[in-house]
């Protein structure tokens, strides 16, 4: 579609078909049902309209990569682990607040007002915190719909509201740790489908940011320490044999 020609409606749609892949490609590859789906095309089209083609590549790669179930679980429980602490941990209150701290339940509890505000709460059926990167990626790609819908509808205050917050989520939560989470994630992955993925979520937000024209975060930037060592965690674990000993792993020195 020509840029002059596109409508605002679909190009939040279009962003939120990026958000969502990020969002469950992310997760446990045994609870996800985008891992190894042919994405392909979608994300193409989608990208294409957010005038980001060079990131086609990279999500096509990410697709690829993703067919092998077996050892995408495998990776997954090596690179982010099965408790919050085991692996790289994918939970925004790790890198912003250390474990333990006052801090930690304000980011969290600061989230879910975010949450709260446009009428969601997690599930009783959610087994994530409300800082993981996943639910951070679907509320992203919640607020993009919305704002969809209320394009579409005429409904342009709900518009607005909605382009407010997704810029101020982006800059006060999701930039401000994602980067440095899938800088690692790719650092430390051996190649395969999340080292794709995180190759493709860095480009992605970086380009949120510059949509959105919020600072991107430091992607060097490492999780805080923790009081809790890794045999606290999983000592009754029964994956806790796919996870690298020691807690997460770091990136080779280059």
């Amino acid at each position: 579609m020509d840029t002059l020609t596109r409508s605002p409606a679909d190009l939040a749609l279009a962003r939120a078909v990026v958000h969502r892949f990020l969002s469950d490609a992310i997760r446990h590859p045994g609870r996800s049902t985008l891992v190894g789906s042919d994405w392909s095309q979608a994300l193409r089209t989608a990208l294409e309209e957010c005038d980001a083609p060079e990131l086609v590549p990279l999500a096509e790669a990410c697709v690829a990569a993703g067919s092998n179930r077996r050892s995408t679980e495998f990776a997954y429980g090596r690179l982010i682990g099965h408790t919050p602490r085991a692996g790289i941990p994918p939970y925004e209150s790790e890198w912003l607040g250390a474990a333990g701290d006052l801090l930690q339940y304000h980011q969290i509890a600061d989230l879910s007002g975010f949450y709260g505000a446009f009428g969601l709460r997690l599930n009783d059926a959610c087994d994530e915190r409300a800082d993981h990167i996943g639910i951070e990626l679907a509320f992203a790609q919640f607020l993009c719909a919305k704002e969809a819908w209320a394009v579409q509808h005429d409904q342009s205050e709900l518009a607005s509201v909605c382009r407010g917050a997704q810029r101020r989520f982006v800059a006060e939560h999701l930039a401000r740790w994602a980067p440095a989470f899938f800088h690692r994630i790719a650092a430390c992955a051996d190649g395969g489908f999340h080292a794709a993925l995180a190759r493709l979520a860095c480009a992605w937000i970086e380009n949120e940011c510059r949509r959105l024209e919020v600072p991107c975060g430091d992607p060097t930037l490492a999780p805080g320490e923790s009081s809790v060592t890794l045999e606290d965690t999983c000592v009754s674990c029964a994956h806790a044999s796919s996870c690298v000993p020691g807690g997460a792993p770091r990136p080779e020195p280059s």
